[in-house]
């Protein structure tokens, strides 16, 4: 029983380290290159002598935060920013991400150019809006739940501090 109790200590302590080991890599391989699929994440982890079966990537990919963008290219894997970068791409010419603002009652909608609306929604999501109680964005559409008693005005001037000018952008 004590062998036993020992070689599952030891499979487990293996399983840690390849699990630590393969974020590391996958970290560093999202942040140095345009990685477009799975696929071709799985075959560089395998070069790296990393099998990884489809389900434990998209695991990993969901525990390390990252998310698909589109870059006037293609869509790639993107490492989730900072606090410190979401200050930095919280400038004017992320703007130009944003095609309109629209209310509806507590929501707020949000359409971006196609394959923003993540990136958009992270900025907002690290830049702690008070106004805003979450987030949910998909390619293009970025729906915001602001909180009861916020005003318009008052949303879209923290937005706009936060993403750059949107006034002329808003619909209502």
């Amino acid at each position: 029983m004590k062998i036993y109790a020992y070689l599952c200590k030891v499979l487990n302590i293996y399983r840690m380290k390849s699990k630590v080991e393969r974020h590391r890599i996958i970290r560093k391989v999202v942040g140095e290159g345009k990685i477009a699929s799975q696929e071709e994440l799985a075959a560089i982890l395998e070069g790296n002598g990393i099998q990884v079966a489809q389900a434990t990537l998209s695991r990993d990919i969901r525990d390390l935060g990252i998310t698909k963008f589109h870059d006037g290219e293609g869509y790639y894997y993107s490492l989730p920013l900072s606090s410190a970068q979401h200050q930095r791409v919280a400038m004017p010419g992320l703007s130009s991400s944003v095609v309109s603002l629209e209310f509806s009652g507590q929501l707020a909608v949000i359409k971006t150019m196609p394959g923003h609306a993540n990136m958009v929604a992270a900025v907002i999501d690290g830049g702690a809006l008070a106004e805003v109680a979450g987030t949910i964005a998909g390619d293009d559409t970025i729906l915001l739940a602001v909180r009861e008693g916020v005003s318009r005005d008052s949303l879209s001037l923290s937005l706009g501090r936060l993403l750059g000018a949107l006034v002329s952008k808003r619909i209502n």
